[in-house]
């Protein structure tokens, strides 16, 4: 009796330790740490049970006998509580909360038929040779239960694995393995009561392995981490519950670093001012989310952290401080933290200023979403168009060029307009998939059809800025052409301005090998922005594109036509070539041909077409 009631006590030690330690710390309000708790609560209750039938079978005789098997059968019956606790815990990571909820209420309907059928069938006590336990009916339905649910707990962690956390599948195996050897160990020595112990070192593995309070914490920081943030964020929406979100991202550390800020201590400093009323996350990176049901603690700690920081440059240049209140209208964490994305790229101008998030934002991401999956679905089925817009040579009389232009072709038949989905695909990375899309259809053109043989002496294709900040942009240009077998020199890649200032080092680098390879440049929307005639100096194109605002300004301008003859004649003088964009009519064509333009592009000539149209309009046109 003494050695046997060492396990128990062994056993509840260790849990009332695991007690006292997980209610020490902060706890978040998580749905799986309710259900911990109530592991723990079920099992304490079963070692306490375990106890109470020891001294209910050694001291039997003070007692009626329907006292002591009432206490016996209590006993048992919360061991199969126990193991039936385990798979509805294992339970909560293969389903949704409230499917969760609705199943776990049936098994509670289930576990106590389970229990009444303990109740009611017979149990027997053997007390010799200092021997202690029970047997019967009762006993042995028991066995029967918990080796259904400890199969079944097993089954569903290794079965739907892909489900769940590889730590929670180890730690509920492990758990399941030091039961099933207590349980072997104690049905054939009857004397070594263990499964009781086994429960409590079960439920230390949990502890230990994934339920740990301190797993949750930033240390750094003393407040919750970025796991804690996705486990709650993702309760919350499974529950459907409206919250409020505060995001406080500093973008930029380099801007603290070169002031000799440490970020660390910024962070700090922002987390003392955070009102206590919600909940505190250190995001990934230089990232701080605050949740609460009500905004005005978020709205008041937003705006002391940007007073405590309105002096320091690098705050009001690199911080984004976004305050939604319609966090939960989104499906899930993922879509939300796409938004705040969405607003940190889209309010550049706003950094070191509190955002309060509208339906239109949201309106205008979802818009923005319906794009991104248009681009993706499109390059994906092939929907991505080429167009061809005519160029006509002033000095051959004749169309010996044209400008490849990209257009995505909705499922409908419609098309997609340039102005929708070029600015989404810069912002996202697409347009580099997009680009070298339309770069292979060109080739593809190029080298099956008479293109070349109708008068088209090469084709000019855009490269975007982001394009053009990849180093790798001049090999894959030239692994394409070189599937193809096309000459370079029938195409010109058209550049910007905005390329050349982001990323002049690396396009220039790109420029070199491929102008080696035989390829052409053009400099793009010449005009536009702040324009710098050292970049045509500097970067070695053959061919400058007047700007379709610069084409129209030179005709209701003296001031534009000055500059549009400047241009020409300088551009002459360094024996480059000039495209004149937009030309509309016959009186715009007239005028700037007067002016000695040597190229003619816009829609008094044609607009841009199917590639196929474009080869019957060359035909038409008589070349």
């Amino acid at each position: 009796m003494h050695m046997h009631i060492q396990f128990q006590l062994c056993g509840l030690c260790i849990l009332i330790l695991l007690i006292i330690f997980y209610k020490s710390h902060t706890n978040l309000p998580l749905y799986k740490e309710k259900l911990f708790s109530a592991v723990i609560r079920v099992i304490t209750i079963s070692l306490l049970a375990d106890i109470a039938s020891l001294f209910a079978i050694k001291y039997r005789f003070r007692f009626t006998p329907t006292i002591v098997h009432s206490v016996c059968k209590l006993y048992i019956a919360l061991l199969v509580w126990g193991v039936w606790s385990a798979l509805v815990y294992i339970l909560a990571d293969m389903m949704p909360q409230p499917k969760h909820k609705k199943f776990g209420f049936w098994m509670l309907i289930l576990m106590l038929f389970q229990s009444t059928l303990i109740f009611v069938l017979p149990i027997h006590i053997y007390d010799r040779a200092n021997q202690v336990y029970t047997y019967g009916a009762s006993v042995l339905t028991v066995y029967a239960f918990c080796a259904i649910y400890i199969i079944a707990t097993l089954i569903v962690a290794n079965r739907f694995r892909a489900r769940l956390n590889p730590r929670r599948r180890f730690a509920i195996n492990l758990w399941m393995i030091i039961w099933i050897a207590a349980a072997s160990i104690q049905f054939f020595n009857n004397a070594l009561l263990l499964v009781g112990f086994a429960s409590a070192l079960g439920v230390l593995v949990l502890f230990t392995i994934i339920e740990n309070p301190e797993s949750n914490l930033e240390r750094k920081f003393g407040c919750f981490n970025s796991y804690a943030l996705s486990e709650y964020l993702t309760q919350l929406y499974e529950d459907r519950r409206r919250f409020c979100l505060l995001q406080i991202s500093l973008d930029n550390a380099k801007a603290f670093e070169d002031h000799g800020i440490n970020t660390n201590d910024i962070i700090r400093k922002m987390i003392r001012l955070c009102r206590k009323e919600a909940l505190l996350f250190k995001d990934v990176q230089l990232s701080l989310v605050l949740i609460s049901s009500d905004p005005e603690p978020l709205a008041t700690s937003a705006r002391e952290i940007i007073n405590a920081f309105s002096t320091s440059d690098a705050f009001t240049k690199s911080a984004t401080v976004t305050l939604t209140t319609q966090a939960g209208s989104f499906d899930n964490p993922k879509e939300l933290f796409r938004f705040l994305g969405f607003i940190q790229s889209e309010y550049i101008d706003k950094r070191g200023s509190l955002i309060r998030t509208t339906e239109e934002m949201i309106t205008q991401f979802h818009d923005h979403n319906l794009i991104e999956q248009e681009i993706s679905d499109a390059l994906t089925q092939d929907r991505v168009e080429l167009f061809l817009q005519p160029i006509f040579s002033n000095n051959d009389h004749c169309f010996t060029s044209a400008e490849a232009l990209m257009r995505i072709r909705k499922e409908d038949g419609e098309l997609l307009s340039p102005g929708l989905f070029i600015p989404v695909a810069e912002k996202n990375g697409q347009i580099i998939e997009l680009g070298e899309r339309i770069f292979e259809k060109v080739c593809d053109f190029l080298k099956n059809t008479d293109a070349t043989k109708l008068g088209i002496h090469y084709v000019e294709v855009n490269l975007s800025v982001v394009q053009c900040e990849s180093l790798d942009l001049s090999d894959r240009l030239i692994s394409i052409i070189n599937k193809y077998q096309i000459n370079p020199r029938l195409i010109n890649l058209e550049i910007t301005e905005t390329a050349s200032i982001r990323a002049r080092q690396i396009l220039l680098g790109n420029m070199k090998k491929l102008i080696s390879h035989g390829f052409t440049f053009s400099l793009d929307d010449f005009g536009k922005g702040e324009s710098n005639l050292m970049y045509v100096v500097e970067m070695p194109v053959s061919i400058l594109k007047l700007d379709y605002d610069m084409s129209k300004a030179y005709f209701n301008s003296s001031k534009a036509r000055q500059v549009v003859a400047a241009v020409v004649e300088m551009s002459h003088g360094m024996r480059l070539k000039v495209v004149a964009e937009g030309i509309e009519t016959r009186e715009e064509l007239d005028q700037i041909t007067a002016e000695g333009v040597d190229y003619i592009q816009g829609f008094y000539y044609s607009r841009p077409l199917p590639a196929v149209e474009f080869l019957n309009f060359l035909q038409a046109s008589g070349q």
